[in-house]
């Protein structure tokens, strides 16, 4: 395969099955779930999705879990994708409070009697299922992470989007206006090197650049003040990040693995790769490394 090629075709033998749930607060979230081949799949996953996009971009991901007997579950997080649709909210995602209940229940109904569960994310969905690892209800009911490009601290090269201003009023204005949104920018440019890729990124109408108040204090306050966390986590975690991410900074995820007291950790660093390295050129072997690290902890378990 050359390493100028994206992968983007999709199984169709792979069953995807879309729902709308309504969460224990009432609000309806739209969901998709990749079927596993049999009806007796050998893990499941639950997965959480970047900031400004949806899980339906995920289709050439997680048919190749698919085929692989492992059962994925998404859903568009609120504020995102056609949740964010359904009720004209775009960025606002509630603050983590509401961000863990959501993961929790999603977990829970997702976990099938004696099959390994694993929470997997991207971007802003990796720096969330992080942090669930250290302070989630169900942290301890799930078999391992499989972290790709985690929003843990920005790149210094991402420092032109020009978020770093007024980060010292944030958690005061959040408390007055946490809803109040504003546009960041939509901007392609460092998600992918294949031109086909950004392109279809900037046409999807789903995805979008805003951010509200609270979600951004999260992002770039709450962030970083339970960081002293980490060393306690002792959970099997597969963390990826491409070396030329311009979003998230490589460094942070280098920082998280040496610090974690877990025995059971890897790190790759992917030559060469963006932000979307499942997007990227030479996306294929990415994405197998994920399906591959998952069936070597349901094989090492057994």
């Amino acid at each position: 395969m050359s390493e100028q090629f994206t992968d983007d075709s999709v199984d169709k033998s792979v069953k995807v099955a879309d729902k709308w749930i309504e969460s224990s607060d009432g609000v309806e979230i739209y969901t998709r779930t990749w079927k596993a081949v049999s009806d007796n799949p050998i893990a499941t996953v639950v997965f959480l999705h970047g900031f400004g996009e949806h899980i339906t971009r995920y289709d050439h991901v997680f048919d190749k879990f698919g085929r692989k007997n492992i059962e994925v579950y998404a859903y568009d997080q609120r504020g995102f994708g056609k949740t964010a649709d359904k009720y004209n909210n775009k960025g606002q995602t509630g603050g983590w409070n509401v961000i863990k209940k959501d993961i929790t229940e999603a977990l829970i109904s997702q976990r099938r009697e004696g099959i390994p569960q694993f929470l997997m994310g991207h971007s802003m969905g990796g720096g969330l299922a992080l942090r669930y690892a250290c302070e989630g209800v169900e942290r301890h009911n799930i078999a391992g992470y499989a972290i790709s490009s985690p929003w843990l601290r920005l790149s210094p090269k991402a420092s032109s989007i020009g978020l770093d201003i007024g980060l010292f009023f944030l958690p005061t204005l959040s408390l007055f206006v946490p809803n109040q949104t504003f546009s960041v920018g939509k901007d392609s440019t460092y998600l992918s090197r294949d031109p086909v890729q950004r392109k279809n990124f900037d046409d999807d109408l789903l995805n979008h650049d805003i951010f509200s108040l609270l979600t951004r204090k999260y992002l770039y306050v709450e962030n970083w003040s339970w960081k002293r966390e980490y060393i306690n986590m002792t959970s099997p975690i597969y963390l990826a990040h491409g070396s030329a991410d311009m979003c998230t900074d490589i460094n942070a995820s280098k920082q998280f693995i040496q610090s974690v007291k877990s025995s059971n950790t890897m790190f790759r660093e992917w030559e060469g790769r963006y932000h979307e390295m499942h997007n990227d050129y030479g996306n294929r072997e990415v994405i197998q490394s994920y399906v591959q690290w998952i069936l070597e902890q349901v094989n090492s378990a057994s």
